[in-house]
């Protein structure tokens, strides 16, 4: 076969041009899901450097990475520039924006009122310049986001020294994230943020379209994807400082985030999701907010938080929702209940119980990986139609479907992308530039009988390439690793009924055990070889 450059995940189940454009969207995904990212990237001028962002805010920016680390040769630009502005209280500003937009945090005026969105501490310019910095007072979030970036940018570079520069700036952030009067609850000993919608930037009041700073009468509380989140940034603080052989770093972050665990499951966790907010103000909203699920729920299932049985109850409380409203996209609510007003927005406005592709793609990857990997191709498949139908991925849809529009389509394709990745095509990087990687395909459960699949990291030029095949009346699947590299580790999902598989390549059995994740089967190889393998079934 030959071989083309580039990323790209290819299945072979088109059965024909015009109609595979809805019904088996696996082919197009990668493409639909690239082209909303493209959507949004665009390049500043930042006095004498060159900034590019996909978007201009760095929550969306990092969480669009997980899709464009595989098209986009440049990762650091705006990150960059951010970690070298850090705050000298070690919080990180979050947008850069033309000085003309609010959102830049220098003063506007309107209606003959000079307003300024976040509080002075928090608006950073450099006389001259056409942008400004701003970080969102409320936002309790950008530090552990921050250090997921450093994470995913050493990942995909390689680079040793950007990573022992920018460690120390993402370990100060982290420091001010569990230290500062403002972000950290003392009782609880967890991270706290005024009364938001989930992780979002706005409170209920009515000038917080122009005014996202802390005052100190705004109701504070407890939000579980603030703490989940900084659950995983300290375990992947931990990951790198092993890298660098700082052990006693690592030990620290690993000891201080079992800590943490405890609290959030002992204050958060309902035993079916994490509850949206424990108030340390209490404000009657209107619902009971120990039984209301928010998005952030979808990110826990990626944050090395939860058990087997923990994640399988939040897919089971998702997939309730379907059960509940029977509309094909049920299942991507992002609050639920949601308030019956919250900023003036009524139920099933924006955030406050929209639909939302971003936990599509976030629950998806979560189903992958927890023996729920039908629903996670019935995700994938339901989520592609409707782009293709559409034409687009949209931020938001109301509950019959239609595009609410309301923030950035890149976030939505990348999040899809992601969970088509390291879900479908199962792409693990353990450590840096696919030098160790876990191998998970799980076109099995798609009934793909062929696939192709392409990643490359454009920054170093580190590439995972290989080739599947699935027959099932012969009881035969292929693989055929067709890059370098130094450590491999092969997880075949096996399908339903296989009895006794056995991998060899070349005639010779290769050693694999059997991993049993809930229902679902993977065959094992620790050492995967490399080149063309077989697995037989009976």
């Amino acid at each position: 076969m030959n071989r083309i450059r580039g990323s790209f995940i290819a299945t072979g189940n088109i059965p024909a041009a015009y109609t595979a454009y809805h019904d088996e969207p696996l082919s197009l995904l990668f493409g639909m899901c690239h082209g909303a990212m493209e959507f949004n990237n665009r390049v500043f001028i930042y006095g004498d450097r060159l900034v590019r962002v996909n978007l201009n805010w760095i929550r969306d920016y990092i969480l669009t990475m997980k899709g464009f680390r595989y098209t986009e040769a440049d990762l650091t630009s705006f990150p960059d520039l951010l970690l070298e502005k850090q705050h000298e209280k070690g919080f990180f500003y979050e947008i850069i924006a033309p000085v003309g937009d609010m959102h830049s945090g220098r003063p506007q005026r309107e209606n003959g009122r000079e307003y300024q969105l976040s509080s002075p501490e928090c608006c950073y310019y450099e006389p001259g310049l056409d942008f400004g910095l701003c970080r969102l007072e409320l936002e309790a979030d950008v530090e552990y986001l921050m250090t997921e970036g450093v994470y995913m940018i050493w990942q995909a570079t390689g680079d040793d020294a950007w990573l022992e520069k920018n460690l120390p700036r993402v370990e100060k952030g982290l420091r001010y994230m569990m230290s500062d009067p403002l972000r950290w609850c003392e009782k609880y000993q967890l991270a706290q943020r005024p009364r938001t919608l989930d992780t979002w930037d706005f409170l209920d009041r009515a000038d917080s379209s122009i005014d996202r700073a802390v005052r100190p009468d705004d109701p504070m509380g407890i939000f579980h994807g603030d703490n989940t989140g900084l659950y995983y940034a300290k375990l992947l603080m931990a990951k790198m400082y092993r890298y660098l052989n700082d052990d006693a770093a690592s030990l620290r972050h690993e000891t201080e985030a079992a800590a943490l665990r405890e609290r959030i499951m002992k204050y958060l966790w309902t035993g079916h999701f994490f509850r949206h907010f424990l108030p340390l103000t209490p404000v009657d909203y209107g619902v009971d907010e120990s039984i209301q699920m928010s998005l952030s729920n979808a990110y826990a299932l990626n944050r090395d938080i939860l058990t087997l049985e923990e994640r399988r109850a939040v897919i089971d409380s998702y997939r309730a929702m379907r059960v509940r409203y029977g509309g094909e996209l049920d299942d991507f609510r992002n609050l639920e209940p949601p308030y019956p007003s919250f900023y003036g927005m009524k139920p099933g406005a924006y955030v406050n119980g929209a639909i939302a592709p971003f936990v599509a793609g976030e629950l998806a990857l979560g189903a992958f990986e927890s023996g729920e990997e039908r629903y996670g191709v019935d995700i994938l498949k339901r989520m592609g139609r409707k782009i293709s139908r559409d034409g687009k991925v949209a931020f938001l849809y109301n509950w019959q479907g239609e595009d609410i529009g309301g923030g950035p389509r890149c976030w939505c394709g990348a999040e899809l992308m992601h969970a088509e990745c390291a879900g479908l095509a199962g792409v693990r990087d353990e450590g840096k530039c696919f030098s160790n990687v876990t191998i998970s395909p799980r076109f099995v459960a798609a009934d793909e009988r062929k696939a192709h699949v392409r990643l490359e990291y454009p920054a170093s030029g580190a590439v995972l390439e290989y080739a599947f095949t699935y027959d099932a009346e012969n009881g035969k699947i292929g693989f055929c690793l067709l890059s370098d590299h130094r450590s491999v580790t092969l997880r075949m999902l096996l399908p339903e009924k296989a009895m006794n598989p056995v991998l060899s390549q070349a005639g010779t059995r290769l050693d694999a055990t059997i991993e049993n994740v809930a229902e679902s089967r993977y065959l094992v190889c620790r050492n995967y070889p490399g080149g063309q393998s077989e697995i037989r079934f009976e």
